[in-house]
């Protein structure tokens, strides 16, 4: 069969999975991608998968971002046609809707980044279930009677010991407005679908600033570093909104009641609490 000069006859194992996983990450480095296909059994050949994404770019169904500063690498995101078209395949999205102008692209490049490699760190482990990201969130909060309390940055089922875990996801690499925290505090209490809140902090100082807002909030939220996440998982420690003494965050999915010595002796973790 023969297509059109110009036209692109898309693969259904290789090429769609590609696109969906730009789409769900909103902006991605080239070797996130790449991981994110490997780990994900769709692609072993690097060349194979340096060609297939020059022929996506050259047709126009992902746009190559100029560079991001941090970075080091290539960063991609969906283009729309690219996104209307998995939209009508059944992915869930929200086609044209965008969380900010050129100004923050950067930024929201940035955190995207981030977002992915926390991704990464658990598929690597075999710890992760599911993962629900922004774009997703976003779509059933705007489209449907079920949403979300807010629009977090991910909604994480995980393996633990004892069964499946899941929880809300928010990823700090830099600070909100004080104002952004207590209206986050506010309706957290709400939420009804979800009944576990982590903040993943890039710093101390900015761990110890969100976690003030949450002293008061009756439902479970818990703080950790981000550093501690990508080396210790589920063994990472963390503290809630009281505590000033750190606990396992696997012992805080399971449901178990944070205790002053959780944490073996030989950890040096302390929030700079005063």
């Amino acid at each position: 069969m023969r297509y059109p000069k110009g036209s692109i006859q898309l693969n259904q194992s290789r090429d769609l999975p590609l696109l969906r996983q730009i789409l769900r990450s909103e902006f991605v480095t080239q070797s996130q991608l790449f991981e994110f296909m490997q780990l994900g059994h769709y692609e072993r050949s690097r060349n194979s998968f340096h060609w297939r994404m020059r022929r996506l770019v050259g047709r126009g169904l992902v746009l190559r971002q100029t560079l991001v500063a941090g970075t080091g690498d290539a960063v991609y995101s969906i283009a729309s046609d690219a996104a209307a078209l998995l939209q009508s395949l059944g992915e869930y999205c929200l086609v044209g809707c965008s969380r900010g102008g050129a100004e923050n692209a950067t930024r929201n490049a940035l955190h995207a980044i981030g977002l992915n490699e926390i991704q990464l760190s658990a598929l690597r482990a075999g710890l992760l279930v599911r993962w629900l990201g922004p774009m997703e969130i976003r779509s059933q909060n705007e489209l449907t009677a079920f949403g979300y309390a807010k629009d977090y940055d991910a909604i994480v089922t995980v393996r633990t010991d004892i069964g499946e875990r899941r929880f809300a996801l928010e990823y700090e690499r830099t600070p909100k407005s004080a104002k952004r925290y207590r209206a986050v505090a506010a309706c957290v209490s709400h939420e009804v679908h979800v009944n576990r809140l982590l903040y993943l902090a890039a710093n101390y100082d900015i761990l110890r600033f969100v976690s003030g807002f949450f002293t008061k909030v009756g439902y479970p939220v818990f703080f950790g570093l981000l550093t501690d996440w990508h080396s210790r998982l589920l063994e990472m420690p963390i503290v809630d909104g009281h505590g000033k003494r750190a606990f396992p965050l696997q012992q805080a999915l399971d449901g178990g009641t944070p205790k002053v010595d959780a944490m073996p002796p030989t950890t040096s973790y302390r929030l700079p609490f005063h």
